[in-house]
């Protein structure tokens, strides 16, 4: 089993550097033809790059104090919530890994999630939902989930793929805003370097969207592996996730942006929901887990 694991987190790993790479050569390809209609050579494109690099830096270091205060996730003390606390130490020790900021959202939802870069610098947030709702072992079973994501530094990578999909998305809107279309007409009569800025333009953000959705649902699943791994109860992590998807509601402050982090999203029925979710289909996850 835990040959399988390490297995899996190595195979996800090279797709993920494979897909960042994929990533930063559609900015640098978007940062050039843009640069190519404006005459601004090389320093334009490097400007891209430059740009893309600054709001990484900011993104690895502030991206888990950005989110907790986005979701307005506030930290928990032991005497405010013991069992919660005695659940993740437990699970640090188990997983050799030391123990994170704990923090709790005052909402009904049920869900968790965790952020930051890693062991030294890491938060795992629950709602009261969650740990009013849940059984013990159920708790227990969905925090095991986010530290394995701490573990695996699935967060590390998502934050930084994050980044560069937006990044992306903001240079194909600026692309469309700046009258790009027409400086390509006035430098290539043809229209043929329009028509394949227009294409690349569309392309690049629809492209980088469906990455950052397979590196999430990829990892997803390697998370539930690693939480059975850890309290050898993968029955009561398929039972939190039917309750969660029994239950509509999204946490208050949930929002495409974060999506990705939290443990899960209520399951849609039709094609287009499972599609453009950024966690696999709940019924798919309950069926692996059964399995092990």
């Amino acid at each position: 089993m835990e040959n399988s694991i390490a297995s899996q987190i190595r195979n996800n790993n090279l797709k993920v550097y494979f897909f960042i790479t994929i990533l930063t050569v559609i900015i640098g390809l978007l940062g050039s033809l843009i640069s190519y209609y404006f005459n601004w050579g090389l320093t334009g494109t490097g400007s891209f790059l430059v740009v893309a690099g600054i709001i990484n830096f900011i993104a690895y270091f502030y991206s888990d104090k950005i989110i907790l205060r986005v979701t307005k996730a506030k930290p928990v003390s032991k005497e405010q919530a013991p069992e919660y606390y005695e659940v993740v130490a437990r699970l640090c020790t188990k997983a050799n890994i030391p123990f994170p900021k704990l923090y709790l959202l005052d909402d009904n939802a049920m869900n968790a999630f965790a952020t930051g870069r890693n062991y030294n610098h890491s938060a795992v947030a629950v709602t009261k939902g969650l740990l009013q709702k849940m059984t013990l072992d159920e708790v227990e079973a969905v925090i095991a989930h986010e530290l394995s994501h701490v573990k695996n530094y699935d967060m590390r990578t998502m934050a930084v793929v994050s980044i560069l999909v937006g990044a992306i998305s903001i240079i194909a809107d600026l692309y469309w805003s700046s009258n790009v279309v027409n400086k390509a007409q006035e430098k290539d009569t043809s229209g043929v370097t329009a028509i394949i800025g227009a294409i690349l333009s569309i392309f690049a953000p629809l492209t980088a969207f469906f990455i950052q959705m397979a590196i999430s649902r990829k990892r997803e699943y390697v998370a539930d592996a690693g939480s059975a791994e850890l309290t050898k109860k993968p029955k009561a992590l398929a039972s939190a996730l039917r309750k969660i998807s029994m239950d509509i509601r999204l946490p208050k402050h949930f929002s495409a942006s974060t999506a990705h982090l939290y443990f899960s999203t209520p399951s849609a029925d039709s094609f287009i929901d499972k599609l453009f979710s950024t966690h696999p289909p709940i019924d798919e996850r309950i069926k692996l887990l059964e399995t092990i």
